[in-house]
C-alpha cells in the first residue's frame, strides 16, 4: 500500500512524505497512473502547473487527437534506435487502441494510418480521468526545486514534498500555450542527468530571401517528397505567410538542423512522362495549381512554354521540381512547434524500466526523455509506451517491497 506520512522539521513545517510521486499531468503521466490504480495502487500525488489534466491532448490533432500511427517503428523516431524499439516493442499501437476500446472510445483512421478520436480529444482525456481513481491531482502547482537527501525534497510554489520515488513527465518546452516547459530538463539536471538540449521540432521553417515567392502562396498545399540527411518524409506542404509548412515540413523538420533539403513537387511522378506533349506548354501538363507552377517554374529561371521549344539547359533547370534545393532560414519557433527534440539522455536510463541509472527510485517517462516521433500519432505512442514500461517496473517494485 502507498502511504502518506507527515514529520515536522527542525524550521516548525509540516511535511508531507510520499510514496510515489509523478511531475506532470500530459499524456504519458495518465497512462502510467491508469495502469497503476488497475493494480491497486492508492494515494498516488500527480503535480503539474496547468488548470486542467491533458493540456497537450486536448488541443493536439486539431482537437481530435492522434493517438497513435497504424505503423510504428524504430525508424519513425530520433533517439537511439535500440532504446526506442526495446520500450515499443512493450507497447504496441494495437495495445493503444483496445486499451480505449475497452471504455468505449474507438478512434478511427483518416489519413496515412493516423488514427483520430472521433469526436474530440476529451474522449482520451475522459478514459484516463475515469482511470485514475487513485490519484490525487494537485493542478496549478510548480515545482520550482529538487535535491536527494535520503529521499528526494521537492519544493514547490505551495509547499515542501519529501518522495521515495518520482517520476518525471513534464514534457518539453513546445507551445508554451498549453503549458510547454523546460522544467523536466531542469530538475533532471539537479539530479545530476545531462541533457540534449531541447530544441522546436515538428514545426514549419522560414525561408531565405530567394525562397520570398513562396510567402506569396501562402494557404496553398500541395504533396510533395522532401529529402532531409539520410530520410526522405512525404505529405503535404503547405505555404505559409512565414515560410513553408505542412505535414512534410512538420516531419522532416525534425531531422533537419541546418543546410540544404530537397523537395520534390512531384512525388512518384518521372518529369519526361508528365512532359510528353511536344506542343502543349509546360505549365498544362506538370498537374500543379496554376499559381503555384507560375512560381515555381520563375523560381527555377525557366519560362512556361511548349516543350518543343525548350533547350537542353532548360531541360536542366526543369529537373529542379523533382529536386528543389532549399536552405531554410530558421524555423517557426517553440509556439508553433508541436514537439521539442532532445531531453534526458538515454544512455543514462533503462529501456526496461525508464528507470535513471544513477538512481534506481527517479524515472524518466515521455517527451522529456530524448526521443522524439515523426509526425502521425508516433509522439503520443512513446508518451504510452513508455509509460506502460515504467508502470511494469513500478509495479514489480511494489510486488517485491510486499513480500
Amino acid at each position: 500500500m502507498l502511504i502518506t506520512l507527515c514529520y515536522t522539521s527542525r524550521k516548525g513545517e509540516n511535511i508531507k512524505v510520499y510514496n510515489l510521486v509523478v511531475l506532470g499531468a500530459g499524456a504519458s503521466a495518465l497512462m502510467l497512473v491508469s495502469q497503476l490504480c488497475k493494480e491497486g495502487f492508492n494515494n498516488i500525488l500527480v503535480l503539474d502547473h496547468n488548470a486542467q489534466i491533458g493540456m497537450k491532448i486536448k488541443v493536439s490533432g486539431g482537437g481530435k487527437c492522434n493517438v497513435t500511427n497504424e505503423k510504428v517503428d524504430k525508424n519513425n523516431y530520433l533517439g537511439e534506435s535500440s532504446f526506442v524499439k526495446t520500450v515499443l516493442d512493450v507497447y504496441s499501437p494495437h495495445d493503444v487502441l483496445n486499451f480505449l476500446k475497452s471504455e468505449g472510445v474507438e478512434p478511427k483512421i483518416r489519413s496515412l494510418g493516423q488514427y483520430f478520436c472521433k469526436k474530440s480529444a476529451d474522449e482520451v482525456i475522459n478514459v484516463f480521468r475515469k482511470k485514475a481513481s487513485c490519484v490525487h491531482f494537485s493542478l496549478n502547482e510548480k515545482v520550482l526545486k529538487v535535491h536527494k537527501d535520503k529521499n528526494f525534497i521537492l519544493k514547490t510554489n505551495r509547499r515542501i514534498l519529501e518522495v521515495k520515488q518520482l517520476v518525471i513527465a513534464t514534457g518539453s518546452p513546445a507551445y508554451p500555450q498549453v503549458g510547454g516547459s523546460d522544467v523536466g530538463a531542469t530538475l533532471a539536471r539537479s539530479l545530476g542527468h545531462s541533457i540534449s538540449a531541447f530544441a522546436p521540432a515538428l514545426v514549419g521553417w522560414t525561408v531565405q530571401k530567394d525562397q520570398f515567392w513562396m510567402k506569396k502562396l501562402s494557404g496553398i498545399s500541395t504533396p510533395v517528397s522532401i529529402n532531409v540527411g539520410h530520410k526522405n518524409l512525404a505529405g503535404e506542404l503547405l505555404f505559409a505567410h512565414k515560410g513553408i509548412s505542412g505535414p512534410a515540413v512538420l516531419s522532416a523538420s525534425l531531422y533537419w538542423k541546418k543546410g540544404m533539403v530537397e523537395i520534390d513537387f512531384l512525388p512518384h511522378k518521372a518529369l519526361k512522362k508528365l512532359l510528353s506533349q511536344k506542343n502543349k506548354q509546360i505549365s498544362s501538363q506538370l498537374g500543379l495549381s496554376k499559381r503555384l507552377t507560375k512560381s515555381l517554374l520563375k523560381a527555377i529561371g525557366v519560362e512556361d512554354k511548349p516543350l518543343v521549344k525548350l533547350t537542353q539547359q532548360e531541360w536542366t533547370k526543369l529537373a529542379l521540381l523533382k529536386a528543389y534545393p532549399l536552405s531554410p532560414a530558421g524555423n517557426f519557433g517553440l509556439k508553433k512547434a508541436e514537439v521539442c527534440s532532445g531531453g534526458v539522455n538515454t544512455n543514462e536510463l533503462d529501456a526496461k524500466t525508464m528507470q535513471s541509472k544513477l538512481d534506481k527510485n527517479l524515472y524518466f517517462i515521455g517527451e522529456v526523455v530524448d526521443v522524439t516521433g515523426e509526425l502521425g500519432g508516433y509522439n503520443f505512442q512513446w508518451a504510452f509506451a513508455s509509460a506502460v514500461v515504467c508502470a511494469k517496473s513500478l509495479i514489480l517494485y511494489r510486488k517485491s517491497d510486499d513480500t
